[in-house]
């Protein structure tokens, strides 16, 4: 009996090591250091990434550039279960895996009032790569897939009505 409470806490206390997430297609944040910290750039802005979240955080990071790239390899597939077209099936649709999501901010302050910056970050790396398509019982073709990417552009000036 003690072996196997021993079995079970040691189970219970390694098992969050093995859970995974994602934001679905939006990151969870947007500057490594924000990601880092679990996307809390809206309030705690730390890099020229943050007009991302924030616009008005950018007068709070000074004179920057910062530079990065983020790799993606989220887990994807379809499960097709009870329909009249053919017996349960599970798909994988990981035929691409890793993915490339570059940033970009500069932030300059021009005055104690006036600050001014731009980030350019991505949206994306979810698509899909099905070499066997979930859609051939339907009369789809295989291979099959999705490929849906954002990049945006924020360009960002803000003036401190007071000082």
């Amino acid at each position: 009996m003690r072996k196997q409470l021993i079995a079970a806490a040691l189970t219970a206390a390694l098992a969050p090591g093995v859970a995974l997430a994602t934001d679905g297609y939006f990151a969870h944040g947007y500057g490594m250091k924000s990601i880092g910290m679990g996307g809390v750039g809206i309030a705690l802005p730390q890099d020229a990434l943050a007009p991302a979240t924030n616009p008005a955080g950018l007068t709070m990071v000074g004179d920057r550039l910062d530079i990065g790239a983020a790799i993606f390899r989220p887990v994807r597939g379809s499960n097709i279960q009870g329909n009249l077209f053919g017996p349960d099936a599970s798909y994988d649709g990981n035929d691409s895996s890793s993915f490339v999501v570059p940033e970009f901010g500069y932030s300059k302050t021009i005055n104690p009032r006036l600050t001014v910056g731009v980030a350019v970050y991505g949206n994306g790396g979810m698509n899909t790569d099905y070499k066997q398509s979930p859609f051939t019982r339907f009369g789809g073709a295989s291979p099959a897939g999705v490929d849906l990417m954002q990049l945006f552009i924020a360009p960002t000036e803000f003036e401190s009505l007071s000082l």
